[in-house]
This record gives C-alpha cells, structure tokens and sequence, in this order.
C-alpha cells in the first residue's frame, strides 16, 4: 500500500546505500554489540531531503514536540545524507536507553573507526559516523558533493 500524499518519509535502513568503508565498519560494531549481548540496530543511515525537511519541521510548524529536533534544514548539512552517518538504537527499549548502555555500543563502533555523537557539547546518543569526518559537513563537501555525488565526497574522506 502507497503511503499516499503528504505521508513522513520513512527512516532508511539500507546499508547499502552507506559509504563502503563506512558500511564495513557498521556491520562490524554491529556484529561486535550483539556479541556482547547489546541488542542493537541501525534505526537510520542515509537520510533524505524530504525527511530531512520533515524532521526540520518538527518543533516549529509541527507541534509536539515543543522545541526543534534539528538545526539542519537539509540533509546535505549531515553525514546521514552523504550516507556517512547512522543513528543505532536498541531493538527492544528504542531510545529509551541509558547513556551508559549508548557508550558501550559506541565503545564497540569507536573500535571500527567511527566517531560517537555522545562525545559532542550537544550529545547525540544514538548518531555514529565515520572517523574522518569532522561533527558536520563543511561546505566543500557540499561542493564536492555537486561535482561528483556520493562517490566523491566518499573518496575525499577515505570510506570509498
């Protein structure tokens, strides 16, 4: 059945869709939680401008939640929309974890070369993204992002 008209985009869980290195380095945290008894999955990876944008609404012209969920008012100014990023989550509690049980899933993504949203001034439990990229996109990967799609942004920071 279509979702219709004006329906949310759905969360892509694709890890296809990810950067190679970066899809590698997921699938193997991943592997590595769930030997260690963490019952986790990706909830999203590469993110598109239209769910971008519906996530950008929410706090201003949507109403709950009360305050934005996002500064970002296109996906272009996230790793989730170059497909460097995903947000992980638990399988049973969703985002109702502890952040003691985000920080030892991101021990185990760390060891495989990501980067932990949990690390930053405003912490993001559930975001982990590839390690050479810095907390946002710059506006060269924007640049090279229009030059060359995906491919190139992938080959600038090393997860081609």
């Amino acid at each position: 059945m279509s979702a219709g008209a004006g329906a949310t985009p759905k969360p892509d869980r694709d890890l296809t869709k990810l950067a190679p290195r970066f899809r590698v380095a997921v699938e193997r945290a991943l592997y590595d939680c769930h030997a260690d008894g963490l019952d986790v999955w990706v909830y999203e990876g590469l993110r598109s401008p239209e769910l971008q944008a519906a996530y950008y609404r929410r706090g201003r012209t949507e109403i709950p939640p009360h305050k934005p969920v996002t500064n970002a008012k296109s996906n272009l100014y996230s790793w989730h929309g170059f497909g460097l990023a995903v947000d992980v989550i638990s399988q049973s509690r969703h985002w109702y974890e502890t952040p003691q049980w985000f920080a030892r899933v991101a021990e185990h993504f760390k060891r495989h070369g990501c980067k932990w949203g949990g690390d930053w001034k405003m912490r993001d439990l559930p975001h982990m993204q590839w390690g050479r990229c810095k907390a946002s996109p710059s506006d060269r990967a924007r640049v090279l992002f229009a030059e060359g799609g995906f491919k190139r942004v992938w080959e600038e920071v090393g997860a081609l």
